[in-house]
């Protein structure tokens, strides 16, 4: 395919569905975020990305060079590989599991379509464009509602023998622990996603100084408030957010030991706090991790936010 074709690439979390026009040179074009409102379910999830979807293609004009031939979406989830369609999925998405996306999405646009799981996309396009670009092995994890993880070795995503490993959110570091949306209990989502953050916020501060002092409604702030509590001084939220890094860093010190990998991409809004955040998940990891792990390196993600949609859009070019 020429460069200046491009590809809708699609993004599904549990807070926001993002979108872009991606060539074939990694460059992002035009995007556009808006709210999952995942709680809705995922009918209504499902509805909001053909919308996103058609909005793009017929904004495009085909004379401009960008209007898509094809669509790649990552997702939450655990997609079945050359379906298309979701085979489990937690309650942060109520009611993905079992959503045929692809069909679903082809049938709307016209357009052929690939699926991926989100972490997955985060990572080849890491691998390709950003971070991780030049190492043969790359592991990547997102932090945001959830914690997802990838591994591209030699720039191809590893599935595992069923299409479905890389759950690095879902390893067991407390097994009487909390309960995670998975269904189990003690995994590293429940005690290092940004939910897991507030929610430790909440705790320290209470209800009444949350409204009181901070001004803020209990049941509608998130990681974006707490950082900039935290770089205003406020204790508390520098201990949420370090304490987020800690358990993070617990479950990559496994992951070192696991992997060897040249190089771990942390993505997601949490890596968006910056140093505050990542100095404290390097330090626990390889504090944790056997010495001769302890000098991997943990960067934050080359393309930031936009990872999952470059790496969305290489899975349709090949390129994964």
């Amino acid at each position: 395919m020429e460069t200046l074709k491009s590809v809708l690439a699609i993004d599904i979390g549990g807070t926001k569905i993002a979108a872009g026009l991606v060539t074939a040179d990694g460059a992002l074009h035009r995007q556009k975020t808006i709210q999952a409102r995942a709680s809705q379910g995922g009918e209504a999830v499902m509805k909001r990305v053909i919308e996103l979807a058609l909005e793009f293609i017929r904004s495009a004009p085909p004379e401009s060079g960008l209007a898509p031939q094809a669509i790649g979406l990552g997702t939450g989830g655990q997609v079945i590989l050359g379906e298309g369609a979701i085979a489990f999925a937690t309650s942060v998405i109520p009611g993905w599991s079992g959503m045929p996306v692809r069909r679903r999405l082809e049938e709307a646009t016209g357009l052929p379509v690939q699926v991926e799981n989100d972490a997955n996309a985060m990572v080849i396009g890491e691998a390709l464009f950003g971070a991780g670009k030049g190492h043969p092995l790359v592991v990547g994890i997102t932090v945001g509602t959830g914690i997802g993880g990838g591994v591209a070795l030699d720039q191809h995503i590893f599935h595992g023998a069923h299409g479905f490993s890389n759950n690095i959110g879902h390893m067991v570091i407390n097994y009487r622990g909390k309960c995670c949306p998975c269904g189990q209990r003690g995994c590293l989502e429940a005690y290092a996603s940004a939910p897991a953050m507030v929610s430790d916020f909440k705790k320290r501060v209470g209800r009444a100084r949350l409204v009181n002092e901070f001004g803020l409604n209990p049941s509608k702030f998130g990681m974006k408030e707490i950082e900039q509590l935290a770089r205003s001084g406020v204790v508390e939220a520098v201990a949420a957010i370090t304490q987020g890094a800690e358990y993070l860093g617990i479950g990559l010190a496994s992951i070192l030991n696991l992997f060897d990998p040249d190089i771990v991409v942390v993505g997601g809004g949490a890596a968006q706090i910056g140093e505050l955040y990542l100095s404290q998940v390097r330090s626990t990891a390889h504090q944790l991790a056997l010495p001769t792990a302890a000098s991997i390196p943990i960067m934050p993600a080359g393309l930031k936010n936009w990872a999952n949609l470059v790496g969305a859009a290489c899975i349709v070019w090949g390129k994964a």
